[in-house]
């Protein structure tokens, strides 16, 4: 349809543009500066039924202008502005615009407590670049899904859903990331995922006293329903929420391939500057389809697919696992099980509140803090590549015991790592190669089509079984123990 332009008067540009039931309707606001002119007297000639207007005025000033739209009273008029926005330049994906409901959600005390909570844990000890936050990384997803409902051609108000979706899926995250995940779900039953459904149903508030609100009612207020964002993100055998299999729509950031692993590969290459995480995210989004309610890739990008999954194989060996970064992980974790408090108060905490809650928390703590702080941290005593099946599922806790009982060092100053531990009861994406490929007008997954996805599958995700780390000063005491426990 031919636009065509009013002279500008004060106040907001306004699109008018003619729909199918024949009302106009006012979108696309632009804030022009030094506008002037008068609504009331200008819309140039044709400014008619079958013409949208493009005019400059304030809403206030619309009714006489409305006089010009022939054979159209201003009771058919049905005015509507679109609503703020704002440009979000990020350091991968360049400019993000977000519009509402978004920009609400990301207001929220909620959604700011991630930016606060590093996404790499203590991976900057050993990549200093490592900075980036957990907040960073939800609106890198948020901005991805929606550029694959657009790309799959998903109606508006689901790539909105995918967006928010996008934006809450790390809401539960504690502080650190994923370093006290696991011994938090031992003590209270909750994982991240779990906390984020929680606190979008509105069961777990994030305390705050500047009145900010929260996710939940944000959500109710633009009605959208809270189980719709849960299933975006939502594992389908943990969540409340599932009932069914998990379609295309469903599978976008929670799948065997999705944007939340497209976006943490890209930024967590880009800030540690490990270039085995890199990806070709645009031919990956070019190749995207759905066929079926599934969303499938086209076999013309069967070898960025190959990248990706070889990526995630490489930055769970070299940076996830590192081991001096699991070491500090350790560290912390030592620290808060040894103190007596309610675990669920971590939901309320980011880094820094972590941090300051362990440094008064006492005389061990506070070592651990200061360790953390200046980096001094526990020492390799014994690094084992392998080891044999019945010593995987040993109680890490157990050794260290018996391992001090032997020394005579103190527990809380030795570390046993038994990294399977954590693997198998982590992200479930890393056991499952089910990405669908369209090829000759049929569906196959990935693992059938590539020789280098198969060989991926067999490797080692961490390069090393068992780590003992203890004190500097006690690591001959420690390796000694370890080995009349370990060898006998």
């Amino acid at each position: 349809m031919s636009m065509m332009l009013c002279p500008p008067g004060p106040g907001v540009m306004y699109v008018l543009s003619k729909e199918s039931n024949g009302i106009f309707t006012a979108i696309n606001p632009l804030g022009p500066e030094g506008s002037s002119g008068n609504a009331d007297l200008w819309c140039s000639e044709g400014c008619g039924a079958e013409t949208p207007a493009v005019f400059l005025a304030p809403v206030r000033k619309t009714k006489p202008a409305a006089r010009y739209l022939k054979d159209y009273k201003y009771e058919k008029l049905n005015i509507r502005f679109m609503g703020d926005y704002k440009i979000i330049h990020d350091s991968v994906h360049g400019s993000i615009r977000i519009d509402e409901p978004l920009l609400s959600v990301i207001e929220t005390p909620e959604f700011q407590r991630l930016n606060g909570i590093r996404q790499l844990g203590f991976n900057y000890l050993v990549f200093p670049g490592a900075n980036h936050t957990r907040l960073e990384h939800s609106l890198g997803v948020s901005f991805i899904a929606g550029e694959i409902g657009r790309r799959i051609s998903m109606s508006n108000e689901k790539i909105t859903l995918l967006k928010i979706g996008g934006l809450v899926h790390d809401i539960g995250h504690l502080p650190f990331s994923h370093t006290l995940e696991n011994i938090f779900k031992k003590y209270t039953g909750l994982d991240h995922v779990k906390i984020g459904e929680k606190i979008i149903n509105g069961d777990i508030i994030i305390e705050n006293r500047i009145g900010e609100d929260c996710i939940s009612h944000i959500l109710e207020k633009n009605g959208i329903d809270r189980k719709d964002v849960i299933k975006v993100f939502a594992d389908e055998e943990d969540s409340e929420s599932f009932g069914k299999s998990k379609n295309a729509f469903e599978s976008i950031i929670n799948g065997d391939l999705d944007s939340d692993q497209m976006d943490y590969l890209l930024r967590d290459s880009h800030y540690t500057g490990v270039a085995y995480g890199s990806i070709d995210l645009p031919r990956i989004l070019n190749t995207v389809n759905m066929i079926n309610d599934m969303l499938v890739f086209d076999n013309k990008g069967i070898e960025a697919l190959e990248g990706l999954v070889v990526a995630r194989s490489l930055m769970y060996s070299s940076v996830y696992f590192h081991k001096t970064s699991r070491i500090a992980e350790l560290m912390l974790i030592k620290a808060i099980k040894d103190m007596d408090f309610d675990w669920k108060m971590l939901i309320q905490m980011n880094d820094s509140d972590i941090l300051n809650f362990i440094k008064n928390g006492g005389t061990f703590q506070n070592e651990i803090y200061e360790r953390l702080k200046y980096r001094k941290l526990y020492k390799k005593v014994i690094v084992l590549n392998s080891i044999p099946d019945e010593m995987i599922n040993l109680d890490t806790e157990r050794i260290e015991k018996m391992i001090s009982d032997f020394s005579g060092v103190d527990e809380k100053k030795i570390i046993v790592d038994i990294p399977f531990h954590e693997l198998i009861s982590g992200d479930k994406r890393l056991r499952s190669f089910d990405i669908r490929i369209y090829r000759n007008n049929r569906i196959s997954f990935l693992e059938n089509e590539s020789s280098i996805v198969k060989a991926i599958k067999s490797r080692k995700l961490v390069d090393y079984a068992l780590m003992i780390a203890s004190e500097k000063n006690e690591i001959e005491k420690v390796e000694n123990a370890a080995k009349k426990i370990l060898v006998g």
